[in-house]
């Protein structure tokens, strides 16, 4: 009898979802692809008329040929009042903050009701990258991906996050879940509840984010961190786990996750030397001492994706720095913690690559303009 009731509950609240989407131009399918604490996630399709008064959607929709888009439904009678208040806004804010950038999920506009969010978002139809390591893990018999199925996704990776940072804003929760895949095989980096923006290029946060396998030691050790070396730590955490099919650490105390750290991680047998170069270079338990983004941009291992560079490359569009409004939360200048390694030198262990890309390429691998 309860989950009769359950059901036709279920079915109401669905229905009224529906009506909302069709009153806003979507017209929401019953096929769920994600969901979250707070949040559904649902196919949908925009509907001609949308189209017509939406630039970011008509542009961006054209030049796939379809007319799929993924809807986020956030129910603000489950979410906690923070939630709403905090971290729903800083994850709009920095979906429109990066805004065309080919390996950062697309959002394409936002509406809201008493009851519930709505964020109409770019459709990644090939699930995320944790699915996609294990399906081909299976396929190989081996665990991971190819060295160079890892680097070209890994190259798309990095672009995204030196994005973000170049914009102001760090991740938090950087991990192969919240890596999605599009039809054609291209990241689309998303889940931007815990992102932050941060003023000062040395801010210090406190807030402890993300998923305990990915999350750095500093963070761990409740110390203060800096968020741009923390995206670094996890960074490293998801290439391991795309070249090994596994993470470096597994552990669900922090505790008990730093004494693995410290013990530092174990890769898999013919792994090239030139790869566990760079995992180490991440995953180093001294924040200052990780590679930054232009010493993994520049890394030997990472060259032969560089001719990505002059295939993804278009004009940067013009920023709009209206999210900047949104406050970090316990912010401090960082009067401590300097870059071991200052930008664009070379380290010590010969990393570097003789041609290198600069990091301002590797911040502006803009999506190309749709055909007309």
């Amino acid at each position: 009898m309860r989950s009769s009731s359950w059901r036709k509950s279920d079915q109401r609240v669905f229905i009224e979802q529906v009506r909302e989407c069709m009153n806003n131009g979507y017209l929401l399918s019953s096929k769920k692809i994600g969901s979250g604490a707070f949040s559904k996630v649902y196919l949908a399709y925009a509907t001609r008329e949308r189209m017509k008064h939406n630039p970011r959607l008509s542009s961006d929709l054209r030049g796939k040929r379809h007319t799929m888009v993924a809807i986020k439904i956030v129910s603000m009678a489950e979410a906690p009042a923070e939630y709403s208040r905090k971290f729903l806004p800083r994850e709009i804010l920095s979906l429109n903050a990066t805004y065309k950038h080919m390996n950062i999920v697309q959002l394409y506009e936002t509406y809201q009701n008493s009851q519930r969010s709505y964020l109409v978002l770019e459709l990644a139809a090939r699930g995320d990258l944790l699915e996609h390591i294990n399906a081909v893990s299976d396929l190989r018999c081996c665990p991971g991906l190819e060295e160079e199925e890892a680097r070209r996704l890994f190259w798309q990776l990095v672009s995204a996050v030196a994005h973000c940072h170049n914009v102001g804003i760090v991740h938090r929760d950087l991990k192969c879940e919240n890596i999605l895949l599009d039809d054609q095989g291209f990241i689309k980096l998303t889940d931007f509840g815990f992102a932050n923006w941060v003023g000062l290029k040395n801010s210090l946060l406190s807030t402890f984010c993300g998923s305990v396998a990915y999350t750095a030691p500093e963070i761990l050790m409740s110390k203060k961190y800096n968020g741009e070396q923390a995206d670094l730590w996890s960074l490293g955490i998801i290439l391991h786990a795309m070249v090994s099919g596994k993470l470096p650490f597994k552990e669900h105390q922090p505790h008990r996750m730093l004494n693995l750290i410290r013990r530092g991680p174990i890769f898999r047998p013919g792994l090239s030397p030139e790869c566990r170069d760079l995992i180490r270079g991440l995953l180093q338990l001294h924040p200052c001492e990780r590679l930054d983004l232009q010493q993994v941009a520049a890394h030997c291992w990472m060259l032969p994706a560089e001719h990505m560079l002059s295939s993804a490359l278009g004009a940067p569009r013009e920023q709009d720095h209206s999210w900047s409004t949104v406050a970090p939360d316990n912010t401090e200048p960082d009067r401590d913690t300097r870059h071991a390694r200052s930008k664009g030198s070379s380290s010590s262990s010969g990393r570097t690559s003789p041609r290198r890309p600069s990091l301002a390429q590797l911040c502006n691998t803009w999506k190309p303009a749709p055909e007309q």
